[in-house]
């Protein structure tokens, strides 16, 4: 259990996320839940826009590399950051 108010509430917020918006991805052979997040071309990517998950599990240690199967296409890791303590991983 959390130790405080915000951290309980953080973790109820979090719960709720994965449950409604989450989508599983299997990273490195586990099936993991994830959220899809898109950023727009201007600062990244030439063409299009690119993906990026934040995956909602506690065991989950980012790696360059890594392989992702999400919706049915296989992705490798490029980049990674924390995003409100979780990993946010940037495919291609």
């Amino acid at each position: 259990m959390a130790a405080n108010p915000f951290e309980r509430l953080a973790a109820r917020m979090d719960a709720v996320t994965a449950s409604r918006l989450g989508r599983d991805a299997t990273i490195n052979g586990k099936v993991m839940t994830a959220v899809e997040s898109h950023f727009l071309p201007e600062m990244g990517a030439l063409g299009g826009d690119g993906l990026s998950l934040v995956v909602f599990d506690k065991d989950y240690r980012a790696r360059t590399g890594d392989i992702v199967i999400y919706n049915n296409n296989e992705y490798s890791v490029t980049r990674h950051v924390k995003f409100n303590g979780k990993p946010q991983i940037w495919l291609e």
